[in-house]
């Protein structure tokens, strides 16, 4: 086996161990994040090479190291928390908020940490961020200006609530004044992660599919008042770091090796 290859194997298995180093930091960095999903590197061995020895001798199959071949979320759920809050909103079970970006693209997130603001003129539902949040008939939801965002509740079924006291009655009056929608995919592992719990669409995660939170087969229902917490487990996170960095130490550890080796070659030579 060529020396070369030899130091190809150990530096794959660097880089590789050093981007699930990089993929654990960043998720012990989310575990108070709303709406995260932990993140986890998936490897695959690189081609194997045949050699041959000595003559007459079998070829001899030797790998040629690691590389990573995806870095994929887990979309286990989080633990709820409630905040009591009318506009927070959390998902149990599958699904994602579906919300309008600025490009006109859509993205999906579990973070339903949203409020009331005012685009294109219309108050509707957005994120953190400021982008509205689709309901399902493929627009924002849109709430009218009759509605408080104190006097909201938002529904299992993705109903935004609206009680206000009627005089002529003589009691509150709860009227429906939008609709919450939710997307799911054949493959969300294979969503394309963009960043601030946002994710879109790709070839792999397969078309979206809109449906009514708890009434729709396959989605999951929504808890008003309350927002989901990051999936991190960090006792999980400081196990696989430790393999990560044992895993890593062994490719320098090869390097190493190999230095001393060509060293003892090298003094046996000039003898």
């Amino acid at each position: 086996m060529p020396i070369s290859n030899i130091v190809r194997s150990a530096v794959a298995g660097m880089l590789s161990h050093k981007l699930s180093l990089d993929t654990i930091a960043n998720n012990l960095a989310n575990v108070n994040t709303t709406g995260f999903k932990a993140g986890r590197v998936h490897f695959q061995d690189v081609l194997y090479q045949n050699y041959t020895y000595a003559t007459n001798a079998e070829e001899v199959r030797v790998g040629a190291g690691v590389r990573p071949s995806a870095i994929s979320p887990t979309y286990t759920q989080g633990a709820l928390e409630q905040t009591d809050i009318p506009t927070d909103v959390a998902i149990y079970g599958e699904g994602f908020f579906q919300v309008r970006q600025n490009d006109g693209t859509f993205a999906y997130t579990r973070n339903g940490n949203f409020r009331l603001d005012i685009v294109d003129g219309q108050r509707v539902l957005v994120n953190t961020d400021g982008l509205p949040v689709m309901g399902p008939n493929g627009g924002p939801v849109v709430i009218g200006p009759e509605a408080s965002a104190q006097s909201l509740t938002i529904s299992s079924t993705g109903e935004v609530l609206s009680s206000r006291f009627d005089e002529l009655v003589g009691h509150d009056v709860i009227n429906t004044v939008g609709q919450v929608a939710l997307a799911k995919f054949v493959n969300p592992e294979g969503l394309e992660q963009i960043g601030q719990t946002l994710a879109r669409e790709s070839a792999t995660s397969g078309a979206v599919e809109l449906g009514t939170p708890g009434a729709t087969a396959g989605f999951g229902q929504l808890v008003g008042g309350a927002l989901e917490g990051s999936n991190v487990n960090t006792a999980d996170e400081m196990t696989n770091m430790v393999t990560a960095q044992r895993a890593y130490s062994l490719s320098v550890q090869a390097l190493r090796t190999l230095d001393e080796m060509i060293g003892l070659a090298n003094n046996i030579r000039s003898r």
